[in-house]
């Protein structure tokens, strides 16, 4: 019997898809890996950060999967639907996920949690159906990224 990758009791349901937790029994079975090139300099492109319930990865779970021999030198946080404000005009909410961001990132750079800048660049969210009016929200987050934003992603299907 093949052992899931997730156990989908313990999922999120989104607006993209489904956020699952990992499963560490399936996790437990995969063959160890050696480092290909450890000093090679890498920029981890793509991940996110959440606290669901059921589901937590934040800065420490990061930092494990990162201290796995790669020298990575930074990361690029892409929104995910997390931590948006609860409060304020529905278009704005969105800027809730930079400032989280923005708070991880301050946290890695004390260093306690390993040399990776997370978050060195962050992908927030706009809604680009609200026509000249996604300026303000642009703008806004362009002020709140502390000059970490680099564009948005907007999914369309």
């Amino acid at each position: 019997m093949a052992i899931p990758l997730f156990n989908f009791k313990e999922g999120r349901s989104t607006s993209f898809g489904r956020i699952d937790k990992p499963y560490p029994p399936w996790l437990d079975l995969q063959p160890h890996e050696d480092v290909l090139l450890p000093e090679l300099p890498i920029i981890d492109p793509h991940h996110h950060l959440w606290d669901y319930p059921g589901y937590r990865y934040l800065l420490p779970e990061l930092a494990a999967d990162l201290a796995g021999g790669h020298k990575i030198l930074a990361t690029i946080y892409a929104e995910c639907v997390s931590m948006y404000r609860a409060a304020g005009p529905e278009r704005l909410k969105p800027l809730g996920e930079i400032e989280f961001a923005i708070g991880e990132a301050a946290q890695s750079a004390s260093g306690l949690h390993g040399d990776t800048k997370v978050a060195h660049a962050i992908i927030g969210f706009a809604d680009l159906t609200l026509g000249d009016a996604v300026e303000e929200v642009l703008a806004a987050e362009v002020e709140a990224s502390n000059g970490r934003f680099r564009g948005i992603r907007f999914t369309t299907s």
